[in-house]
């Protein structure tokens, strides 16, 4: 069956089921407001590629954003992690034909291209969170003196902490920001569309079962908000099973995969309708590559929870057209249009880079159908 057939009657069937258990809500009043998704900014911020370009893009994204917001009612903005390439501390890269000798970077310059971008976001007033990526701990690309140090299992969110931690100048004080976990690593947001109150987590990757006993918390203290959830890694691009094969990000912790997540958080919370993810794309061919997806489950409550992968950092085509002409992301965003009179979310994918749209005219973007770039989905009985 097309992957869209099965779509439709997973939502004809969870609609059917969730009719009886809890009835749609009314909105205040008739609007649509829309949820931006920024997929994983690394290589906009990595210095050891084209730069100022993917600092440049990754500037003209954030303004899109700020300059767009009112055209677009733009309500929230979830960023889904690798907001850098190289974590924190020392990294290294081999010198082309001289062998045995390499170039050293810190990535502290990483973080201020990101943090300069997302200054202009934080600046404008914008309700948005953060999760962080595998790319973005503190342990990610560390190298000592002597060779690589210990780059796994990933560990430590000090500097993630400093530039996008609770107490960091984009969330302290804001009324939109509701707290975080004691690590840092997991916060709450609410935001405002369509009359209502939404509940958005930011979850750590892989979180262990501590961040969602805090998760639980917050949407405990939050009853009968509507939750939305990003976190870094829950699909694969093909969608037909989560992202579980990376046990050695964490070996010997307590972190869990997507199916754990699944089964012992978000199918017993009815009123999670949505998780964001990115971190999984395929293989680029030509500087095109596919990062995006839906999968539909029902949770214990017999609602469908949307769950999309959105990852654009392996398409590098340029506005002139050629692989290789644009940092990996090549300026693309997911936008979720939520329209209150007709009870549809419309999703779409536009690049700042390129200025178009993709699945337009029938055009395979990133090498698929259409239809995954640009599409509707009925409300959720959430909604």
């Amino acid at each position: 069956m097309d992957m869209f057939k099965r779509i439709g009657a997973s939502v004809a069937l969870a609609l059917s089921l969730g009719g009886a258990l809890l009835a749609p809500a009314v909105p205040a009043r008739a609007e649509i407001f829309t949820v931006a998704v920024v997929s994983d900014t690394q290589n906009y911020a990595d210095i050891t590629l084209p730069q100022p370009r993917g600092a440049d893009t990754f500037d003209q994204q954030m303004r899109y954003l700020v300059d767009t917001r009112q055209d677009k009612n733009l309500a929230f903005v979830t960023f889904v992690g690798d907001i850098v390439q190289h974590g924190d501390g020392q990294f290294r890269r081999a010198i082309p034909d001289a062998e045995g000798e390499y170039q050293f970077f810190d990535t502290r310059e990483e973080w201020d291209i990101a943090n300069r971008a997302i200054s202009i976001l934080s600046r404008s007033g914008l309700p948005f969170g953060m999760v962080p990526g595998n790319h973005d701990y503190d342990n990610y690309s560390w190298w000592t003196q002597d060779g690589p140090g210990a780059s796994k299992p990933l560990a430590g969110g000090r500097t993630w902490s400093l530039y996008f931690g609770p107490t960091s100048r984009h969330f302290a004080g804001k009324a939109w920001y509701g707290g975080a976990s004691e690590n840092g690593l997991n916060s709450y947001q609410t935001f405002n569309g369509g009359g209502r109150t939404y509940l958005h987590l930011s979850l750590e990757m892989e979180p262990p079962q501590s961040a969602l006993a805090w998760a639980q918390g917050v949407i405990d203290a939050h009853p009968g908000l509507p939750v939305m959830i990003t976190t870094h890694e829950w699909l694969r691009p093909d969608a037909q099973e989560r992202s579980n094969g990376y046990d050695s990000y964490f070996p010997g912790a307590d972190n869990l995969s997507p199916d754990q997540v699944w089964d012992r958080f978000i199918r017993k919370n009815a009123m999670i309708f949505m998780v964001l993810s990115g971190h999984n794309y395929t293989r680029p061919v030509d500087g095109v590559s596919n990062g995006e997806n839906l999968r539909i489950d029902l949770n214990d409550a017999g609602h469908p929870v949307y769950q999309l992968i959105q990852d654009y950092q392996g398409n590098t085509v340029g506005p002139d057209g050629t692989a290789g002409s644009a940092n990996g992301g090549a300026g693309w965003l997911r936008f979720m249009a939520f329209d209150t009179d007709t009870r549809k979310i419309r999703f779409y994918t536009y690049s700042t880079l390129l200025g178009r749209y993709a699945g337009r005219d029938g055009e395979a973007t990133f090498g698929v159908a259409p239809e995954r770039s640009e599409f509707e989905l009925p409300f959720p009985p959430q909604l």
